[in-house]
């Protein structure tokens, strides 16, 4: 399979685990559409074609032109320049890599990071915070995290992979939807008596597993595993990063009991032990590769010859 029909396929499956639904993300890409037939001179040469059926600023073909076959690929959490020499290397002594699968946004997906942040909005209206409230918290705090990135020193990867010939493409948001909708299913459309039983069924999940015997298991931020739960929601998944810790409060009145994150800020810490909600931070690297796996489990239905070689934090599992 060609690197651009992989990378397409990986936005249609984030897509379909959207908390928007396709229907909102369908009129999101024809107002794009539409906006650049009304742009002239530098801001029509500025205008990102991707933008028109991609609806993930953070996700994109950092390097390659699309038309190299993919059979073999290496994945990480974090691929930098450090892990493309790496890859350099292990090509030099004979392993196959065609491409790179990098999930954390390097170049142009992480100068638009911030793109995705509205992504929050229907998270957060679909636990009870009115989207008005939602929308007029996220865009200062979208506005800020553009203000952050843009200071950073962006397009070292992108330059690194051009050098070393490495077609690579970020995945971001797209794998973040995937584990958003995985721990709704599995974890928060149960009941149960307290916060040791959500642990417990946390340690079920595979990839959590692995990472607690590495010393990375889930943990309790706010409340003890003897605390009863409430409404449980995983509102801490997708969405680009951390929405400013104000929104504890708005879940809190929504009547939320026990927020499922990756992580959490010490504002949003402070802001659960004000407002007695309960908080599970369940580990960054282990909800990022059980995304990643995810993903992975869709794309190779579509390429029967794909192989994956992880590294940076990647274990594949297989479901």
């Amino acid at each position: 399979m060609k690197l651009n029909q992989l990378f397409k396929n990986a936005i249609e499956a984030g897509i379909a685990a959207d908390p928007r639904g396709k229907k909102r993300i369908e009129k999101t890409l024809k107002k794009e559409k539409d906006r650049e037939k009304d742009l002239k001179g530098v801001e029509k040469e500025l205008f990102d074609p991707e933008r028109k059926w991609n609806p993930y600023g953070d996700s994109r073909i950092i390097h390659g032109t699309g038309d190299e076959e993919v059979t073999h690929i290496m994945i990480g959490v974090d691929i930098e320049t450090p892990e493309m020499l790496l890859a350099d290397r292990l090509r030099e002594k004979g392993e196959k890599i065609d491409a790179l699968f990098i999930h954390h946004p390097e170049g142009r997906g992480l100068a638009d990071l911030d793109n995705c942040v509205p992504v929050q909005i229907d998270v957060l209206a679909s636990v009870g915070v009115p989207e008005n409230q939602a929308e007029a918290l996220l865009k200062p705090s979208s506005a800020r995290i553009r203000r952050s990135i843009h200071t950073k020193n962006l397009f070292r990867e992108e330059r690194a992979a051009e050098l070393l010939g490495l077609p690579a493409f970020t995945c971001h948001t797209p794998t973040d939807n995937l584990v958003w909708q995985f721990m709704n299913k599995q974890i928060c459309s149960n009941s149960y008596e307290d916060l040791g039983e959500i642990m417990n069924a946390l340690l079920k999940i595979e990839e959590f597993m692995i990472y607690a015997k590495k010393g990375n298991a889930p943990m309790i931020v706010n409340g003890t595993r003897d605390s009863r739960p409430g409404k449980v929601v995983a509102s801490g998944f997708t969405g680009g990063t951390n929405g400013p810790e104000a929104l504890v409060e708005k879940k809190a009145h929504a009547g939320v009991g026990t927020i499922l994150s990756m992580h959490f800020t010490e504002k949003e810490v402070e802001q659960g032990k004000k407002h007695n909600l309960n908080m599970i931070q369940c580990s960054h690297m282990a909800s990022d590769i059980c995304g990643m796996n995810l993903m992975l489990d869709i794309l190779e239905k579509k390429e029967k010859k794909l192989k994956t070689l992880g590294i940076s934090g990647f274990i594949r599992v297989k479901r």
